[in-house]
């Protein structure tokens, strides 16, 4: 890659165009609910890869809520509901209505909600997201270790 253009001007490459093209991303394409139902759902669609729906409750407040399946990204839609930053709410199967199972603690004092990438119930092989709005912490695991985004140019 060339330092300077053909008036001597430094060239800087913009993050956000560079990386959009060539960075790897982990996408997940299949979670299910501890009763085996899929949560991955086309209602949602999230730079071109369907979304992980689940139904939200909150004291009186209920409604669907669609994450996206690109690892790092804390993109959602909220359906029916409106989320309060802060709130730790109760995620459950659209499906249904199983009240997803707690990983572990978060760091932010909530819960870590485990999501399985096959029908079986597995909290050695789970994706978990925490159920406070707005916390950035989730995690993937794969045989009980965590998969980071620094990880990817490992597969």
């Amino acid at each position: 890659m060339e330092r300077f253009n053909e008036r001597g001007m430094l060239i800087i490459p913009n993050p956000v165009h560079e990386t959009a093209a060539t960075e790897k991303i982990l996408v997940v394409g299949r979670l299910f609910c501890p009763n085996g139902h899929s949560l991955i759902s086309n209602r949602a669609v999230f730079n071109g890869y369907p979304g992980i729906m689940v139904r939200v409750r909150t004291g009186q407040k209920e409604g669907l809520v669609a994450l996206s399946p690109i690892y790092g990204s804390k993109t959602r839609i909220a359906m029916d509901i409106d989320l309060v930053k802060g709130e730790i709410v109760d995620l459950y199967c659209p499906h249904c209505d199983v009240l997803l199972p707690v990983h572990s603690p978060c760091s932010c004092g909530a819960d870590l909600i485990a999501f399985f990438p096959t029908r079986d119930v597995d909290f050695t092989d789970c994706v978990a997201i925490c159920n406070r709005v707005d916390c950035i912490n989730s995690r993937i695991l794969i045989n009980d270790e965590v998969i980071s985004l620094s990880m990817l140019d490992a597969f």
